[in-house]
């Protein structure tokens, strides 16, 4: 969640107008933000504890943080919720049923392969974060590009129930408080501030259940 990722909202966090000579905005809430919050905090509270609930919750949120992303002019952001719909209904299949027929365990992943797909993702993000820069009027593009690339992997691995997923938001959330803040989306910024925290919590739960299962269970794949 990172989280497991969920999403928030649009139209007026960018009503104020802001554009790249113009960096900061005043506190302004929107409703919408604050809807979109409240669904991604049940939503990643819910992946922490394994809950079947984190998606549906998901979608509703993933949905709103679209809109609220448009309007704020971070393109990349806005896109990975296209991808993050997609995987919630591939996450909530994979979860009641993918493994074997069943509710998967949950495993790890080789240290490898994971440094290698984290290494990819901040490579696919220049090129993508250039393009953005070049061609629209995207806030931060390399940040929110980075963004977009590094949450494509963590939540793979969350869909996957691998707990490696929960250092990567780590990385994420602390990128995204200062993306958020700086468009004026408080609210959303101080979510994160929550999931920064909650991917300890997260990984410390993962943890303590994985301890529980028989040998043969916990291997890397």
């Amino acid at each position: 969640m990172n989280g497991p990722n969920c999403a928030s909202c649009p139209a007026a966090p960018h009503a104020a107008g802001s554009r790249r000579d113009r960096p900061g905005r005043a506190l302004e809430i929107n409703p919408l933000e604050i809807a979109a919050t409240a669904f991604t905090l049940v939503c990643v509270v819910l992946a922490v504890q394994r809950s079947l609930w984190q998606f549906p919750f998901g979608v509703v949120g993933t949905g709103l943080s679209f809109f609220m992303f448009v309007g704020g002019n971070l393109y990349s952001s806005a896109a990975l919720q296209v991808f993050f719909l997609a995987v919630q209904f591939y996450g909530w299949w994979y979860w009641l049923k993918g493994y074997k027929g069943g509710r998967p365990p949950i495993r790890t992943t080789r240290t490898r392969l994971v440094a290698g797909l984290c290494a990819g993702a901040l490579a696919l993000a220049i090129p993508l974060g250039l393009a953005f820069d070049a061609w629209t009027d995207a806030q931060n593009p390399m940040l929110d590009a980075g963004i977009f690339t590094l949450s494509v992997v963590a939540q793979f691995l969350l869909d996957r129930k691998r707990i490696e997923n929960w250092p990567i938001w780590a990385v994420i959330n602390v990128v995204s408080v200062y993306v958020y803040a700086t468009q004026g989306l408080w609210v959303y910024a101080g979510l994160y501030v929550f999931f920064f925290f909650n991917a300890f919590w997260g990984w410390w739960e993962w943890r303590k259940e994985m301890r529980g299962y028989p040998a043969g269970a916990k291997g890397a794949a």
